[in-house]
């Protein structure tokens, strides 16, 4: 009898547990004759839309399966093990760890060094190239003068090169507008006599608060720069000898946010900055994180205008400087074509930020053109001019009277009247007049679709 009991009891069960499967086929739409993978993929499918539609309140043709949500009725369901329907799930899991591995990826952290070149930027190099890693420095002009072969190793390594002013003395920088100006100009001329290309990017030595006014942000924009901050520092600076371990924490305290610039130091004294770096790379690649590099298609982070800035009451440049200095900038790095000079038998091409057209003129920077044309310039202080020999010729381009002088023989000298400005420390001039005055007349001025080129004799 007990045995006819235990016997009845699981036909019992089996029978209940039979109905339930029938209803839950049932609600979930089991066609006949559907097959088991097919009716799997279909339920996954209706009931991630379903569930999504009514968070958001849309009609369930609007949306799209998403992964993540199938992932988690299979999480919920782990007692299915239909072989048949393994396939299914084996997708569907693999499907979301695609999904995760790519929002992972989302994230970029954007590595940046202050105050170098210096002897710690080689290790950091090295480190970088290593790792398959790229990272954003932003040089001093009298340190980039002093190390232009690792200003040059940072360029062809593929880093980005940015503008940390000349010297990076607060008080002077801070003083006015026209100081701050004056060294990122300096910086600028010396990164682009090592590379060929002007900076774009700026950072002020001490972050922006405190610093700048509406001025600075303003000016520095019209001119066609970009000013960057930070999101999280390092810490390295904030006092002497700060220990790896100590860099490391604060490197690495958030890896959720999506975006990070991380300020770090590879001036003198910062070796402790060099020891941390393997470190801080490895664990914002556990993180998930992909590594960039800034330039004006990143937008920029730029810290607030404080009361105590604006307390200062700095004055702002005159509008005549303006127009002479700001507006003629922006043109070094606007889109544009590049200029290609033919002199006699000899080539060489400005890029579009290296040149400007004004009035129907070609506005040059005329140490650049002579010397890559093979000539030599020197700087008279006292007498505002650029002294030029080229070709055998003796020129001298006068800022102050505005006109180009050839010294013929007998302490002859011919003056032509010509447009030579100071832009931001160089000088340039009328790319015509210059050629006249030189006896290198232009023969062809042609435009085409991939460039600007001008033939002299």
């Amino acid at each position: 009898m007990k045995g006819n009991k235990n016997t009845h009891g699981r036909r019992n069960l089996i029978s209940g547990l039979l109905v339930m499967v029938v209803i839950v086929i049932v609600m979930l739409g089991w066609n006949a004759g559907e097959s088991v993978d097919s009716w799997m993929n279909r339920s996954l499918h209706s009931a991630s839309a379903e569930s999504v539609s009514v968070k958001n309140n849309l009609p369930l043709v609007a949306m799209q399966e998403l992964p993540p949500k199938a992932e988690s009725i299979v999480t919920a369901s782990p007692e299915v093990k239909l072989n048949s329907s393994t396939a299914q799930v084996s997708k569907v899991s693999t499907t979301y760890s695609a999904i995760t591995a790519a929002k992972k990826a989302s994230k970029t952290v954007y590595i940046t060094f202050d105050d170098g070149p210096s002897d710690n930027t080689f290790n950091v190099l090295k480190i970088l190239q290593q790792q398959g890693v790229k990272a954003t420095f932003f040089v001093l002009g009298n340190q980039a003068k002093s190390h232009p072969e690792l200003i040059n190793a940072i360029w062809e390594q593929g880093h980005a090169i940015g503008n940390h002013t000349y010297n990076h003395n607060y008080h002077d920088l801070y003083s006015g507008f026209t100081e701050f100006w004056s060294q990122i100009k300096k910086t600028e001329e010396i990164v682009r006599g090592i590379t060929g290309v002007r900076p774009q990017l700026i950072r002020a030595p001490g972050g922006t608060f405190d610093h700048f006014d509406n001025t600075y942000f303003n000016l520095l924009k019209q001119a066609g720069y970009i000013v960057t901050d930070w999101t999280v520092d390092s810490g390295d600076s904030k006092r002497k000898g700060v220990p790896a371990s100590e860099i490391l924490k604060e490197s690495t305290a958030d890896l959720k946010s999506s975006r990070v610039i991380l300020l770090l130091h590879d001036g003198g004294g910062h070796q402790e900055s060099v020891k941390a770096l393997p470190d801080i790379i490895a664990r914002y690649k556990a993180a998930g994180y992909s590594f960039g590099l800034l330039d004006e298609m990143v937008e920029p982070v730029q810290f607030r205008v404080s009361s105590k800035a604006n307390s200062l009451g700095r004055v702002k440049p005159s509008e005549a400087w303006i127009t002479s200095n700001i507006i003629p900038n922006a043109e070094l790095f606007a889109p544009g074509k590049p200029l290609v000079l033919e002199v006699g038998k000899l080539e060489t091409k400005l890029a579009p930020g290296e040149y400007a057209l004004q009035k129907g003129k070609y506005m040059v920077p005329l140490r650049a053109v002579i010397e890559r044309l093979g000539g030599q310039i020197s700087w008279d202080a006292g007498s505002r001019s650029g002294k030029i020999a080229w070709n055998g010729k003796d020129i001298i381009a006068d800022v102050a009277n505005k006109e180009l002088l050839l010294n013929l023989p007998d302490h002859v000298q011919k003056i032509n009247g010509a447009s030579v400005e100071m832009i931001g420390g160089s000088i340039w001039v009328s790319l015509r007049e210059l050629l006249e005055t030189a006896d290198h007349p232009p023969l062809n001025i042609s435009v085409t679709e991939g460039e600007r080129r001008v033939i002299a004799f």
